[in-house]
């Protein structure tokens, strides 16, 4: 096995533009069982991440600067990767091969710990079982592929599905995005759709998710929430703002409350806390561990809706912000059809090139809009216009700019100052 590792990284460094190739196959660090060569792709990883640059000098150097090079033997080590790599080299055999050893390691680790885990009483039947799933599902690799299925062998269940729509009470098919108008014109959030919420600076779009939350989470629906930009705290006084019906500018300045309205605060505190809803909070995460939590939380918590706040900020290589972001729209997209739960995509709208805030958004604000726009299902946007002081007026409206099997529209709203978006006509 240790011939084909070096085989991986000879080829690697022959053909740095495999690199991408490697990771779309999904080799990590760890598939490696070598620790001079867990070494070496760590590094190469680095490097491309950081520079894009990757040949035998580049290595050498930031192994040595990493204090690294001698722990893998030295630079004729590195250099010898290269011996015997046919000038057009194909790496997904390499790759399959690997993974599936690595698989093999993994699985066999797990069984041992469990084993030993149940000898010494630290653990029981029942857990040594969840911790045997949990293992098995982080070394799936997905390579068995499902076959082709005929009409009839799914014609039936989707017939049924279809008729118990039509013969519901209420318009709402999907989940509730949590504005009632919105849920008029989208039917709902349903499963595996990918939506995208998008707004430029300090209009509300992690408002408007929180408010979707809070429709589904207070009929206990579980939510998994990835924050990226916000702290938990944070977002749990702006539920308890939507909650409680309190201007959040009194929650972020608390000293002087009356006793009724701290009661208020309290009652929402309390309710907001028996909310099936579960944050990740990582200031910086990678695409990767994204993925990994959320497929976890989905199996562990039964999640039924993911929200990622916000795209732009996923960390992931790619040689521009249009190559990144195409990577993180895919991968979204990816879980939300394979787990059948849909994921909610909060993402940045370009401020207007003339500096004039008034002009009413569209998808292609949307930054590096191509690939979000291909992927999404269904796009709103937050349009909130200024008067001549540059204050909102209050005229807010909510643009659906994209529904793959619906139309588009705009649905006249309002901002309210305990951070809930309401129509227009209501209040």
């Amino acid at each position: 096995m240790s011939d084909v590792e070096r085989s991986v990284l000879g080829t690697l460094l022959l053909e740095p533009r495999l690199y991408d190739e490697a990771t779309a196959c999904g080799l990590a660090v760890e598939d490696f069982s070598l620790d001079s060569h867990r070494r070496i792709y760590a590094a190469m990883v680095s490097l491309s991440e950081k520079s894009g640059i990757m040949d035998l000098l580049t290595l050498v150097h930031f192994l040595d600067t990493k204090k690294d090079l001698q722990r893998v033997g030295d630079a004729s080590y590195v250099a010898g990767l290269l011996d015997g790599i046919p000038e057009r080299p194909s790496i997904k055999s390499y790759i399959r091969a690997m993974k599936e050893e690595s698989s093999k390691r993994k699985l066999a680790k797990a069984a041992d710990c469990a084993a030993l885990s149940l000898r010494s009483q630290e653990m029981n039947s029942g857990e040594a079982i969840d911790y045997l799933t949990d293992q098995m599902l982080q070394v799936q690799t997905g390579s068995d592929e499902a076959p082709a299925q005929r009409v009839i062998e799914f014609s039936e269940s989707t017939f049924q599905t279809w008729t118990a729509m039509a013969d519901r009470d209420e318009d709402l098919i999907g989940l509730s995005t949590g504005v009632s108008s919105l849920d008029l014109a989208t039917t709902g959030i349903r499963e595996a759709e990918r939506w995208v919420y998008a707004g430029r600076t300090g209009d509300g779009k992690t408002n408007l998710a929180l408010q979707t939350i809070a429709a589904n989470c207070s009929k206990d629906v579980p939510v998994g929430m990835f924050s990226i930009e916000m702290t938990k705290e944070s977002l749990l006084h702006r539920l308890w703002a939507g909650e409680s019906g309190v201007d959040f500018n009194h929650i972020r300045f608390p000293r002087r409350l009356e006793p009724h309205t701290r009661m208020r605060i309290e009652r929402a505190m309390v309710e907001v806390g028996k909310w099936p809803l579960h944050i990740v909070e990582e200031s910086s995460i990678g695409l990767s561990k994204l993925l990994a939590k959320a497929r976890l939380l989905i199996r562990r918590e039964k999640v039924k809706l993911i929200v990622v706040d916000y795209v732009q900020l996923i960390s992931t290589h790619g040689k521009d912000e249009k190559e990144r972001l195409t990577k993180v729209s895919h991968s979204l997209m990816a879980l939300a059809k394979d787990s059948g739960i849909p994921v909610i995509e909060i993402s940045q709208l370009a401020r207007p090139r003339d500096g004039n805030e008034n002009h009413r958004p569209t998808i292609y604000n949307l930054k590096e809009s191509g690939t979000i726009e291909n992927d999404a299902d269904v796009i709103v946007m937050i349009y909130r216009p200024v008067d001549d002081r540059k204050l909102k007026t209050g005229e807010d409206e909510l643009i659906v700019g994209k529904q793959r099997n619906g139309t588009t529209g705009i649905e006249k709203v309002v901002f309210k100052e305990w951070l809930r978006f309401h129509g227009r006509v209501s209040c």
